[in-house]
């Protein structure tokens, strides 16, 4: 795929979507293709990630741990992008992603990521904008399960 076609997939992220197509441009052009086997992983919760991966082709299933037991709970195939909390925050990965079937890959590294943001801060401003919206949406939803709680019958005793 070329230049242009890794940057109109990265519009499509809502992450990306109003980041100037020129400044996506430099990110992909900086960043390199990775090839993931079929049954290998992208991600693996708790790994120390350092980089988000757009996928370019392929298709993969997110898992969740939960008490030792691993659950598909999403798809991802072309136009998909995983791995921003690592990219941004270097944070462990929450999920861990393995592929279906090969993928290749846009793997976008912390230092790449902040590197453009260092050289147009446009670009940090408007992910951080959509992030922040990202993040009110998941606080309203955690006030709404409190809520939820809170208005609940209390448990008595048998």
């Amino acid at each position: 795929m070329s230049v242009n076609t890794d940057v109109e997939l990265l519009q499509r992220v809502p992450m990306f979507a109003h980041v100037d197509p020129a400044h996506l441009k430099v990110l992909v052009f900086s960043s390199q293709k990775k090839t993931v086997s079929a049954g290998s992983f992208v991600l693996k919760k708790g790994s120390q990630g350092n980089a988000g991966f757009l996928v370019i082709s392929g298709k993969g299933i997110v898992r969740r741990d939960n008490k030792g037991a691993s659950r598909a709970i999403a798809r991802v195939q072309q136009g998909a992008f995983v791995g921003e909390m690592s990219m941004i925050g270097g944070v462990p990965s929450p999920i861990s992603v393995q592929a279906v079937d090969d993928m290749v890959l846009l793997k976008i590294t912390k230092k790449i990521f902040f590197r453009v943001c260092e050289e147009f801060p446009d670009v940090g401003v408007k992910v951080l904008a959509v992030l922040t919206q990202k993040l009110d949406g998941s606080l309203n939803e955690l006030r709404g399960v409190q809520d939820y709680f809170d208005n609940a019958r209390k448990f008595t005793s048998l």
